[in-house]
């Protein structure tokens, strides 16, 4: 689950206790249990906005996007000030790109809660951002979904390298710059042993996107078969200062 989701705060419901059942089943990747806890809070109470917002961490959890944002936006349909479904509502309009399809709600919980720093700032970022927000550190990490980058990943996984770059660059075509579409094509040229191209797509993955230690990893392969280990080192020690997660690949970059 990206760090984005939040998990349900207590909340003074009619199945508190269902509710945290849950959430203990979905901690523990029993998605399916969990489910059906939730199912059945929500047959006997269609109004309780904390299984909904658990529900659309399930369907988060199995990558099923539009489940997701529904979830969430029925959860602060019904209380619009609920901070925790508020804010996994604001990545999974990230994730499909409908920012202007909850920005009345985010107004409307900007004056309704006024002590959340972190909903403040989003709805400050709605107000003023437009689509620019879809270019934010957040939404890069978020990874902003678009079928095409889907397809040209299974393609990539099936080794159809070529499909797969040309799926790529339609998307990009569509997308604009995106850390996905980057690291995809980045990986087919470290398999065409391009890797001066691989380094430089990796590069621009992570400057994109500086979250993920696996996309370090990729850019020291590439490093090391175009002689650029200090320049990736250099790269790696910019932003591992801010970023505690990718002190998970320090070792690798301390023994260049």
């Amino acid at each position: 689950m990206p760090e984005s989701v939040q998990p349900a705060a207590a909340a003074q419901d009619g199945f508190l206790a269902e509710n945290q059942r849950a959430e203990e089943l979905i901690a523990a990747q029993d998605l399916a249990g969990a489910a059906r806890v939730l199912v059945g809070i929500i047959e006997r109470d269609g109004g309780d906005y904390r299984a909904y917002n658990n529900m659309g961490i399930i369907a988060w959890m199995q990558d099923a996007w539009e489940d997701a944002y529904t979830m969430f936006k029925q959860s602060v349909g019904i209380k619009p000030d609920y901070a925790d479904a508020l804010i996994n509502l604001f990545d999974a309009a990230l994730k499909l790109k409908r920012i202007p399809q909850v920005k009345p709600l985010f107004e409307k919980a900007a004056a309704l809660v006024k002590d959340s720093d972190e909903l403040q700032l989003i709805a400050k970022s709605i107000q003023e951002q437009g689509d620019a927000i879809y270019l934010t550190p957040r939404a890069q990490a978020v990874g902003i979904y678009n079928p095409l980058i889907k397809e040209a990943h299974t393609l990539l996984e099936d080794g159809q390298l070529f499909k797969a770059m040309e799926t790529y660059l339609r998307a990009h075509d569509q997308e604009g710059p995106n850390s996905e579409i980057f690291s995809g094509l980045g990986i087919i040229s470290y398999y065409q042993k391009r890797y001066e191209d691989a380094y430089t797509l990796f590069a621009e993955s992570i400057k994109l996107c500086p979250y993920d230690p696996d996309a370090y990893l990729n850019l020291l392969d590439a490093a090391k078969e175009s002689n650029r280990l200090g320049e990736a080192k250099e790269l790696y020690e910019h932003y591992a200062k801010d970023i505690p997660a990718l002190s998970a690949v320090a070792e690798q970059f301390q023994s260049i």
